[in-house]
């Protein structure tokens, strides 16, 4: 029951948060139309390039972190996986989504099921890792009484939160601190464990884990200019320290429940962006990253269409994905 419940949780989540954004927008739709209207298709094409620079430098990432499993992959095939992963985010549930795709191929490829999953896993963090600790680099580097009050608060939280996290994965001694609250996460206390454990080969192989934030900051520098070139597309302008602060706030509150962030992206945009370029300017903006995600979505399903090595049962996904 609780299988059927969860996507129709997410599609709910996408639809409502659209709704609220819609009627709090109401009266300026044809505002929002006509900077969409004006949006230059040259420059446009200059973001979806810098977003695929991010995908072939996040899939370099991801190669390097799947070898550390003893899993070997061409870079060709973690790119593929990458703008497959694209394809399948757009309506899969939550627990069978791109992220498990990835994973169950690798773990077919190689029959390495835990460390397929893990791998895939690490890289995620390290992605999002990477771009909490860009934002707190930049608020030191800007002081906060530059930067919106809420906008602090939430970059010191995050931040805090993911230090405990790297602390707890990176240190045994101090997650056996935390032992008592393993009620928490009963449910999927034997997971978390086999996660935790195959994390090891990641703990001892400090200059790779280096390599892999440093090769990160690249990717998520792309990531961020992105939005920036949307900006200038539709004759606005975010500075450059603006993306730094909050566009990892933005991400991580994409990953909320939803349909691939849809309704949660485009709500946090206007919030954390609307004060600077206009609300319209935001919506528009967010509204562009889906054109932009659509096209990325279709190049992974027509790799996905003309590579068989990469044909899957969707069935055998998920309970392989939920059994680890």
């Amino acid at each position: 029951m609780k299988k059927k419940i969860r996507p129709i949780l997410r599609a709910s989540v996408s639809i409502l948060l659209i709704m609220l954004l819609l009627y709090i927008m109401r009266g300026k739709y044809g505002e929002i139309a006509g900077v969409l209207r004006s949006a230059n298709p040259s420059i446009f094409m200059l973001a979806f390039l810098f977003f695929t620079i991010a995908s072939f430098v996040a899939s370099f990432r991801m190669k390097i972190l799947i070898e550390a499993q003893g899993i070997k992959i061409l870079y060709r095939e973690a790119l593929s996986l990458t703008f497959i992963g694209y394809f399948f985010n757009n309506f899969l549930p939550t627990s069978i989504g791109g992220d498990v795709i990835k994973a169950h191929y690798l773990s077919k490829h190689s029959n390495i099921t835990a460390g397929s999953y893990t791998a895939v896993f690490v890289d995620r963090v390290v992605g999002l890792l990477t771009m909490i600790f860009m934002a707190f680099a930049a608020l030191l580097y800007v002081g906060t009484g530059f930067v919106d009050k809420g906008v602090a608060i939430a970059i010191f939280a995050i931040t805090g939160v993911s230090v405990l996290a790297v602390l707890f994965f990176a240190n045994k001694s101090f997650a056996k601190s935390f032992s008592s609250l393993i009620f928490l996460v009963k449910p999927i206390e034997k997971q978390l464990r086999n996660l935790y454990n195959m994390a090891d080969i990641y703990r001892n192989k400090v200059s790779l884990m280096l390599s892999a934030f440093a090769i990160s900051i690249v990717s998520q520098l792309s990531y961020f200019a992105c939005y920036g070139i949307l900006a200038l597309s539709i004759n606005s302008r975010i500075p450059a320290q603006d993306l730094l602060l909050r566009m990892p706030i933005v991400s991580i509150i994409t990953l909320l429940p939803s349909i691939n962030g849809l309704g949660v992206r485009e709500g946090s945009t206007v919030v954390f962006f609307g004060g600077l370029i206009g609300k319209e300017h935001a919506l528009a903006i967010s509204i562009l990253m889906i054109v932009v995600l659509l096209i990325t979505s279709l190049i992974g399903g027509i790799v996905y269409a003309v590579s068989p090595q990469f044909k899957m049962k969707l069935k055998e996904i998920k309970i392989e994905g939920e059994a680890l």
